[in-house]
Order: structure tokens, then sequence, then C-alpha cells
């Protein structure tokens, strides 16, 4: 069975099975970020198989405030990988974000041929040096998370754990890939008449996008 999970903290074991994520940063993660988060997960016997977290920003999508998700902690359990259970649970994802109207969602990839096939496709490099200047950000890049309250605390808090170097493991050359999961409430976002997927997306490449460290 594919679901959307509430019981969010039993998804923790399979988390500190398939990522390096110090202790501290779990339990951060656990504590606060998933207040708010949704959990998709697969599960079989009462038991987790698969899982993807959805993490909500705001996003200025040239102009317009939209919601967003970040997707991250995509995992399988390891006798359960290669069995198409993660296939499933982004397709139940992408059908729920397309009846709630979500306009994309994005993440940053291991590898980026795992998500490729799936409509992902790279936007933009991850920036490992933040901007300041919130004022700067707003006048110079398109699309860009809002830094509302709950982002700058969870951007503090983060910020500290990686002066301890208990901050989350990133790849070595961190991208962002996005997919537009409703193509409708993108062209109204946007002003846009896209037809085509894969024509929203080249048009967001060419937009001056900035994802930072703290997502």
């Amino acid at each position: 069975m594919i679901t959307e999970y509430a019981e969010k903290e039993n998804t923790r074991k399979l988390y500190e099975e398939a990522f390096e994520d110090s202790k501290e940063f779990v339990d951060y993660y656990y504590s606060d970020k998933c207040l708010d988060n949704r959990m998709i997960v697969s599960v079989e016997n009462g038991e987790i198989i698969s899982m993807l977290h959805l993490n909500p920003y705001l996003v200025n999508l040239c102009g317009t405030r939209v919601l967003s998700y970040y997707v991250v902690a995509v995992a399988t359990r390891k006798d359960h990988r290669h069995e198409g259970y993660m296939t499933r649970v982004f397709e139940k994802t992408f059908e729920i974000l397309r009846k709630e109207h979500v306009p994309f969602v994005f993440l940053m990839p291991v590898d980026e041929a795992i998500y490729s096939w799936m409509g992902f496709e790279t936007v933009c490099d991850f920036t490992m040096n933040r901007i300041p200047d919130y004022d700067k950000i707003r006048n110079e890049y398109d699309i860009f998370c809002i830094r509302d309250e709950a982002y700058i605390r969870r951007m503090n808090i983060e910020d500290e754990l990686r002066l301890l170097d208990k901050g989350e493991v990133l790849p070595d050359t961190p991208v962002i890939m996005a997919k537009i999961t409703d193509i409708v409430s993108f062209n109204a976002a946007t002003g846009s008449s896209f037809f085509d997927e894969k024509d929203a997306l080249k048009w967001m490449k060419e937009k001056k996008i900035y994802i930072c460290e703290e997502v």
C-alpha cells in the first residue's frame, strides 16, 4: 500500500539505514523539519519498505508566490531495492501533487540518471556560497525560496550544525533538478501557455535560480 504517512518517527529507521547524516542532524530533522513536511511511503504488513519526504517551501516564481516541495529522503530498504517500490511511490506523489495543483517540485540528486527518466531535469547548480542580502536575491534572481520566519530559523540551526561538522551530507557536485507536477498551475503562475513539461523546464533553465545550502 502506498499512502501519505502520518507516523513520521516510524520512518527514522529507514532514514538512518539509507543516509550518512549525523545523529545531531537527524534529531533536528525529525524534531523540526518533520513538523510540517509530508511523507509518501510504501507499507507492507506494517513495515515501511520505501519512502520519500516532501519538505514545503514558498517559492518566488518570477514574481508569483507558489507552494513547492523539496523532495528529500528518497529511500528503499536494502532488501527490496530494484523491485519497483520507489517508482510507485513517485507515481503516487505526482498524482497527489497534480490534484493539489502544485506547479513543480525540486530535489538534489546523488545521481541525475536516477530521476531523469521520471521527468526531472537539472535546472541549476546548488549554491554553496550564500548571499546574505535578501534584497539582492529578490532583485537579481527570478526563482528563489522565500525567506519567511520558519526558513530563517531553520537556516540558523543548520548553520550551527555545519559549524560543528554535524550538518547534512551533500553530494560532491550538487545540482538542483526540477519536475513540473501540474502544467496548468505552472502556466497560471508564470503567465505562460506551455503544453509540454519539457518546454516549461527549458523556460526555467533560462531564468536566474537561487537555491542555496540552507535548503
